[in-house]
């Protein structure tokens, strides 16, 4: 097998779609449970809560996604694959965060974020999630 057939393999690319969501639905989990003990104990949630915990679940998807793909490749991860990988768990997550608010407000009756919050969520998740991933790309890389 040549090199160029080596890189347009698709179970690679494969690999790297179940890499992100499983890390996007891991830190989700980790979200979900840290908000449903918060919620159940009636403690504080208000912006600052809030953002420590996202910024939180996205740092933990986009280590996990990184990670896992290296460990996947060998032990070889470019600075690219680390920057976009983890960029993208990052955008999964936002996208199955916001779904655990819609289903937590339908069963609670808890209105949590306004009507259309996806685009908002995402913007957020986009945003930390490229600084988070590039600097953690460059960290993992050069490892």
């Amino acid at each position: 097998m040549t090199a160029q057939q080596q890189d347009n393999n698709p179970r690679g690319v494969l690999t790297g779609i179940m890499i992100t969501l499983f890390s996007a639905l891991f830190s989700t989990l980790f979200f979900a449970a840290f908000f449903m003990l918060a919620y159940a104990k009636k403690m504080p949630y208000g912006r600052p809560q809030a953002m420590v915990l996202q910024i939180t679940s996205i740092l933990f998807a986009v280590a996990l996604t990184q990670v896992l793909s290296k460990k996947i490749q060998g032990n070889k991860l470019s600075l690219m694959q680390g920057f976009l990988g983890g960029w993208m768990a990052s955008l999964v997550l936002a996208i199955f965060v916001s779904t655990f608010y819609s289903i937590f407000s339908k069963v609670t009756g808890n209105q949590l974020v306004p009507k259309g919050a996806l685009t908002m969520l995402v913007m957020l998740y986009s945003g930390i999630g490229i600084f988070i991933s590039l600097i953690l790309a460059i960290i993992i890389k050069k490892e």
